[in-house]
């Protein structure tokens, strides 16, 4: 059964999977460092004998090839491996054959690796000529030894200043034919999605470049601290952002791909939430205001916090008001400092007056009438 494409007299095109009887096995999801060398184990059981109106042919594999994503590894589409080429990259070994082994081994892993590998038999007959397209996926993560942590995803309102707290190991040193090679860093850099941060690719601070937009602060170091900070958050930071090192040897630059996801909420109005049910206190009593967007509570955010429209020292996202007495009843509202678009909807406190307040107010009302 060969493997084409049908056309049906409809408008859509039915792709047949490989021919009858004809299957690959690949390996699961591989992960791999960077520099390293790795081993895709597969086999393949191709077709023995075709039936060509009633004559038997027999089956022999001419070629076998290996292509990367977005190939899907059909006659003529670029291939990592060829049989039939003598121009073959000589980082992809193949150590099968093509009878049922189909292992290819990847040498000095690059971060163009990090892809879906497809296998493709020919053979002396078209029927039995297939591609499996499923596949072995490679993962390729940084180089041995090197790590970056990056915070949990980030939730921050639009036109505020957020902070991503990072930090980085990078490696000591490389060995290099049994002579020791001191690793330094060279450049830093942070992307944004869908760039994954390498080389070349545009980026939202780079410590090379004297055009970073000010927006992205690079509050970090070339050695361990990794920390950006982002100021008038657009709509366009609702993305993944990833740190980038380059050093003075390639086998030690890498881009951790994981990166900080950054979610910007709508802050046209913000919101009060209390940590008790009513606005109604006794004296004494305590309660904690928090400033938050209507979907979730926000960190890091810097707000000015008003009582009766009257502006308060506080400017963190909580407001916390300890020992209640008359002179914090209010109506309290919240809002960006720099963004007072996002003032909230007044959140009213009222604590029950004390019997000395009672008699403050009692000896003033008889003193305005004697």
């Amino acid at each position: 059964m060969a493997v084409w494409d049908r056309k049906i007299s409809c408008c859509f095109t039915l792709l047949l999977a490989g021919a009858l009887g004809l299957s690959v096995n690949y390996p699961d999801p591989v992960w791999a460092v960077k520099g390293s060398t790795v081993l895709l184990p597969c086999s393949f059981t191709p077709l023995k004998s075709v039936n060509d109106n009633g004559r038997e042919v027999l089956i022999e594999v001419v070629r076998v090839a290996w292509c990367q994503s977005p190939h899907i590894c059909l006659k003529g589409t670029p291939s990592v491996y060829d049989s039939e080429s003598n121009n073959n990259d000589p980082r992809y070994r193949y150590l099968g054959d093509k009878k049922r082994n189909c292992t290819l081994q990847i040498s000095d892993l690059q971060e163009k690796d990090d892809a879906t590998f497809r296998f493709r038999v020919e053979t002396n007959d078209g029927r039995a000529t297939f591609t499996d397209k499923s596949g072995v996926r490679v993962r390729v993560v940084g180089a041995l030894g090197l790590s970056v942590n990056y915070p949990d995803p980030v939730w921050a309102v639009k036109g505020s200043t957020v902070l991503l707290p990072c930090s980085f190991t990078p490696l000591k040193s490389v060995d290099d034919d049994g002579r020791e090679v001191l690793i330094e860093v060279v450049r830093v850099a942070w992307c944004q999605s869908p760039h994954i941060c390498l080389k070349g690719t545009p980026s939202v601070y780079d410590s090379e470049s004297n055009n970073n937009d000010p927006r992205y602060r690079y509050l970090g170091d070339k050695k361990r601290n990794c920390t950006l900070q982002i100021s008038d958050l657009q709509e366009k930071d609702d993305a993944t952002f990833r740190f980038r090192v380059e050093t003075n040897d390639s086998r030690a630059t890498f881009t951790d791909k994981s990166g900080v996801r950054v979610r910007i909420v709508d802050g046209d109005q913000m919101k009060i939430r209390s940590s008790r049910d009513d606005g109604e206190f006794k004296r004494g009593e305590a309660v904690t205001l928090n400033c938050s967007a209507a979907i979730c509570t926000i960190h890091q955010l810097e707000v000015t916090w008003f009582r009766d429209g009257h502006a308060l020292s506080e400017t963190g996202p909580a407001l916390h008001l300890g020992y209640l007495t008359a002179k914090d009843s209010g109506n309290y509202t919240c809002g960006l400092k720099r963004n007072i678009r996002t003032l909230s909807v007044p959140y009213s406190l009222h604590v029950e007056a004390d019997e000395e307040g009672m008699f403050e107010q009692f000896s003033l009302f008889a003193g305005n009438n004697y």
